[in-house]
């Protein structure tokens, strides 16, 4: 997928072998000098770690600054240090808006709490210039030494109002309004110190303990509002991840309980320009009151946005947001669309009703799993050890419907019984380079079986910007970059995909799964599930050589438009154009423009 790397791509364009490449992201979690420390966050596991392309150039850069020993300038640290520590400084148009909104009297006190590049404070003492007030009395918090001493350098406070350490530790006194940006690092990402703060803080604030797969930004949040006085207020630019994530959930239900207005302001326009992440911004008035609802507002860019004007708010039930309903995804439809969607549900089914998805196969080591044909001759390894597999989206680009029309060249070593004389050379040529010394391969016995190797009934693509669906007759096993779907009782893979591509799936699509900043869409088990499609009664029956023409043509949208004919007989051609706009609006939605 464009824009994402895996290992082996990583490696290449750093100039390195794939062996040192995993070295330096195995030793990158504990080390603090060297290559190692400088190694971006993956954005996926699904089959060894995924990568943004961008994050390993911009490593390649830091790499070759070292070796000319060039020193980073204060305060302007590498994008990958900044992912490092979680920190993504804010845009002054955004800083601006949140200032403009938090502060509303010279004699409030506001707290920062991730003080960054001081975008905030000076945002702070800019519209105290505009309103001809003094300037506020400013407390903030900032981790990284150099940072803080940058501020104090530039002026921008008094080294007695900077806590200079992890601010889900310090202690402040009671402020009229928080304002930040706070860290988007996972909590499992942190040093156990650091982890346990963030732990003890969201606790001690929420009163119930939080999902240690979280990121740090909830801490910050729920400290952040422990630390208003009553009426106080909250400003926080947050990850999109806020919006749906299943540990934010209780978060969710916290800010109900101690805010009386609660407003969401989301923006197509990147906050952060330089890098990939959607994001939001928080406006949590009104300390000490209560709400069950959510004020969400939508706009191309901070430009447009008006405070005064209130025509584009949409009320959201906090009871559904807690429930994990995707409602700031369906607040973006036109209401035709919404209408027209919610009139097709009735004729439409989860996809877990007709068949479940798992995750393929974890083999342990991708290379040496999957031999090419090279090692298969040199090592005469058996056609009976080798399974025709799918191991990466990749594989299945421009590919027909049916596997048993695909020509593979990818298989997956999976001996059953005792080993050839060859395959016990293959083996010990894995023990040479310490294959069987990695996590998954040594925890079995033996490390060279594969385990919960299961052939599916259809597979799904997880990294795409369409999914796209095929029949597995071919009897193809599928790797943990792929979903394997398995058929109920009484279900048929035709008749399955006849359902599935329609646009109905494609707006279900849009509502249920998660996407990275980049607009790919990341498929995982309980979202593709959760899709809805056509029932079988609703479904007409689609040539399957049609839909395996519109997929070599690499045109899936064409293949989901096959379905319009069972959407039309249903709800009427007008409701259909209706849901195909809202499938182009929420992409368009997704794919954020800089």
């Amino acid at each position: 997928m464009e824009g994402l790397v895996d290992n082996r791509r990583a490696a290449a364009l750093l100039g390195v072998d794939v062996s040192t490449f995993r070295v330096w992201a195995t030793r990158a979690k504990t080390s603090s000098q060297g290559v190692p420390s400088l190694m971006p966050q993956p954005i996926g596991t699904m089959h060894g770690n995924v990568y943004r392309e961008e994050d390993i150039r911009i490593l390649d850069a830091a790499i070759r600054a070292r070796k000319t020993e060039k020193k980073l300038p204060l305060m302007t640290m590498t994008l990958t240090e900044k992912r490092r520590l979680g920190s993504y400084f804010t845009s002054s148009d955004a800083t601006n808006l949140m200032v403009e909104w938090a502060l509303r009297d010279p004699s409030e006190t506001v707290l920062e709490p991730s003080l960054g590049d001081g975008s905030f404070l000076r945002a702070i003492q800019q519209h105290a210039n505009t309103q001809n007030w003094p300037v506020p009395h400013v407390r903030a918090s900032e981790i990284d030494p150099a940072t803080a001493q940058g501020a104090v350098e530039a002026g921008l406070i008094d080294s007695s109002e900077l806590h200079v350490g992890d601010f889900l530790t310090s202690k402040h006194p009671p402020v009229n309004a928080v304002v930040g940006n706070p860290p988007y690092v996972r909590i499992r990402a942190l040093d156990q110190n650091q982890a346990t703060n963030a732990l003890r803080a969201t606790e001690k604030a929420m009163g119930a303990p939080m999902d240690p797969a979280g990121s740090v930004w909830m801490p910050f949040v729920a400290k952040s509002t422990s630390e208003l006085k009553m009426g106080g207020r909250l400003a926080f630019v947050l990850p999109l991840d806020f919006t749906y994530v299943r540990y934010a959930r209780p978060l969710w239900k916290f800010l109900g309980e101690n805010f009386g207005n609660i407003r969401i302001l989301r923006f197509r326009q990147r906050i952060f320009p330089e890098i990939l992440q959607n994001v939001l911004i928080l406006l949590a008035d009104e300390k000490g009151r209560s709400t069950n609802s959510i004020k969400f507002s939508a706009y191309e860019s901070i430009a447009e946005y008006d405070p005064l004007d209130v025509s584009n708010d949409k009320v959201l039930d906090l009871d559904r947001i807690v429930s994990g309903d995707r409602v700031f995804q369906e607040a973006l439809l036109s209401p035709d669309s919404a209408d027209a969607y919610h009139e097709l549900i009735k004729y439409s089914t989860a996809a877990k009703s007709r068949l479940k998805f798992n995750i393929g196969y974890v083999s342990g080591n991708k290379e040496f799993f999957h031999p090419s044909r090279r090692e298969i001759e040199l090592h005469n390894i058996p056609e009976t050890s080798l399974r025709s597999s799918a191991v990466n989206t990749r594989q299945l680009s421009g590919a027909s419907l049916r596997t048993s029309e695909l020509d593979n060249d990818q298989f997956l070593w999976l001996p059953s019984g005792p080993l050839t004389a060859g395959e016990l050379s293959y083996v010990s040529k894995g023990e040479e380079s310490k294959v069987n010394e990695g996590y998954k391969c040594k925890i079995r016995n033996p490390w060279y079986r594969v385990p919960g190797v299961k052939i599916p009934d259809v597979l799904l693509t997880v990294f795409s910007e369409t999914p796209r669906l095929y029949i597995n007759d071919g009897g193809w096993a599928a790797s943990n970059s792929i979903l394997c779907g398995y058929l109920r009782e009484g279900e048929d893979a035709v008749g399955f995909a006849a359902s599935w591509y329609s646009a109905l799936t494609l707006l279900s699509s849009e509502l249920q799964v998660h996407s990275l900043g980049g607009g790919v869409m990341v498929a995982v088990p309980n979202e593709a599930d959760s899709i809805q499609v056509l029932t079988r009664t609703a479904t007409k029956a689609i040539d399957p050589n049609r839909l395996s023409l519109s997929l070599l043509d690499k045109k899936p949208l064409g293949a989901y438009a096959l379905g319009d004919e069972s959407i039309s007989n249903v709800i009427g051609k007008d409701a259909k154009d209706s849901i195909w706009e809202g499938v182009e609006k929420l992409a368009h939605w997704r794919n954020a423009k800089s």
